[in-house]
């Protein structure tokens, strides 16, 4: 996010003090931000979304265009006809991502084994939501808002346990145990200490710390693919 952080003030010719004065923080605060010592705050991104013209998912998720602009107006952007655009079939994990879902998996841990899975449909998709194991899920509860409210639905790329240890920042549908929650991880410390912390959006939810041990499966969300408008 660092790195979108500082492409947007470039691509808009702004200064950091510019950047500061249009967010409500100060210059040195955009650097610390750019530099990645620091996450920005919620109320920051919405502002840059709103004010900029950026795209939510780009800003937040890395996914799809910064921005699109076309005659329709705001960043409307006609594909084409939905039957004739690119679009990806991907399993839908019925199980909301905050409840348990231990019935749901049998004792040999393979996502393949979940005994119903809808099929959701995904268009414009991106390269790395064809590798195998990407999924559909929908959120529950209010630990991730305001970005992710309860309702929506968000595509996850799935994650290797044997690369769990790795996962930069970001937001990630992990279950651990009879577990499954999505939270955003801020720094990795399975090497160090043998913990990965997950943070909850909204603040009045505070973190919650897991075992890396205890990880069955992780998946990095790449996109909103449903939410009702508010």
């Amino acid at each position: 996010m660092s790195e979108r952080l500082r492409v947007v003030r470039k691509s808009r010719d702004m200064t950091q003090q510019e950047m500061a004065d249009l967010i409500g923080t100060s210059r040195p605060s955009i650097a610390q931000l750019e530099a990645g010592r620091h996450q920005p705050s919620n109320e920051a991104l919405e502002t840059i979304v709103a004010k900029l013209g950026i795209s939510r998912n780009w800003l937040w998720f890395g996914s799809g265009p910064m921005e699109d602009f076309s005659q329709l107006g705001g960043n409307v952007k006609m594909l084409a006809g939905l039957e004739e655009g690119d679009y990806l079939d991907i399993d839908f994990v019925s199980c909301k991502v905050r409840g348990s879902f231990l019935e749901l998996m049998d004792d040999g841990g393979e996502v393949s084994q979940f005994e119903s899975l809808e099929i959701v449909r995904i268009y414009d998709p991106t390269p790395e939501m064809r590798k195998p194991g990407t999924k559909g899920f929908e959120i529950d509860g209010d630990s991730m808002e305001p970005q992710l409210r309860s309702g929506m639905k968000v595509v996850g790329v799935r994650v290797a346990l044997s690369d769990v240890k790795y996962a930069t920042s970001g937001v990630y549908v992990v279950a651990f145990g009879n577990q499954l929650t999505i939270k955003r991880v801020k720094s990795n410390d399975i090497l160090e200490r043998g913990i990965l912390v997950l943070h909850a959006d909204n603040p009045n939810a505070g973190s919650l710390p897991v075992a890396g041990e205890d990880i069955r499966f992780m998946w990095r969300v790449v996109r909103i693919f449903y939410a009702d408008v508010i």
